[in-house]
């Protein structure tokens, strides 16, 4: 599919099924009332603990749904799928394991690249440098800044400029293959699957990484526009905000994951 064919469909597949978009919306309610409540003067201790339990509980079935809905797109399927909350629970589960997983090895990487380049030993030396400045009575910015060494500030310097061009290059790389990896879990419901990294750069490169970055540029350009839309619906007396969060929402989740899938639906 091209990029338009991928936005409009996205656009129309919320409400392909108004019982199940319904379904959904109501999840979505019950996922928020632990934040929705409390603003409202509802307080309870005890609710507040059974509302962020079914918080928790929720969180998961919708990112299994939403799993099955990026499952749905790359098989073809014009309707939102059926809702299994104990398996789509399992899913989210899973999910969230797995994006986890995808942060926690650029964090690491990022890490090493900080220490190697001398960052934090050099952040330390400016922490004592300026202590020491106050403690002998450095009463603004200029003062405690002149008293740091030329060469820890340089040092400083130059460790977080690679350590942030570093850290934004594993960034966009691994945003991608968490993508990739996530539709490979959605077709095959095996989290291995999901970190098949050799099996996942032949995906990428089957679809084409430009078409993948622009498509991805673009649906999230979408989201924020219909954001915009949807805060304006929230500024109607009364029911807007009902609408923006409890409608608008939902709307979003399944265009984001509907979009995605229709993108892989070639790899």
């Amino acid at each position: 599919m091209n990029l338009r064919e991928i936005i409009m469909d996205a656009i129309k597949y919320p409400i392909s099924d108004t019982r199940k978009f319904l379904i959904f919306c109501a999840l979505i309610i019950l996922m928020s009332l632990s934040t929705v409540l409390p603003s409202y003067g509802i307080n309870d201790g005890t609710l507040s603990i059974i509302l962020s339990l079914v918080t928790l509980i929720v969180s998961f079935i919708v990112l299994g749904y939403s799993v099955d809905v990026i499952k749905g797109g790359t098989e073809g399927d014009d309707t939102l799928p059926d809702f299994d909350f104990v398996k789509q629970f399992v899913m989210g589960i899973k999910a969230l394991i797995l994006e986890i997983i995808y942060f926690i090895i650029p964090l690491i990487i990022v890490i090493i690249v900080a220490s190697a380049t001398g960052l934090f030993s050099s952040f330390t030396n400016i922490v004592y440098a300026s202590i020491d400045a106050m403690a002998n009575n450095a009463t603004d910015l200029t003062m405690i800044v002149s008293a740091i060494p030329q060469s820890t500030m340089n040092t400083f310097t130059n460790a977080l400029t690679i350590t942030l061009i570093v850290a934004i290059i594993l960034f966009i790389i691994f945003s991608l293959m968490s993508f990739t990896g996530l539709v490979r879990f959605a077709k095959s419901g095996s989290g291995t699957e999901g970190l098949r990294f050799r099996s996942i750069i032949r995906d990428m490169s089957k679809i084409g990484f430009v078409k993948i970055i622009v498509t991805l540029i673009v649906i999230y350009i979408v989201a924020f526009i219909l954001s915009i839309v949807i805060g304006l619906i929230g500024l109607i007396p009364y029911i807007g905000v009902f609408i923006s969060i409890f409608v608008g929402v939902p709307f979003i989740i399944l265009f984001l994951y509907r979009a995605v899938g229709l993108l892989y639906a070639d790899a």
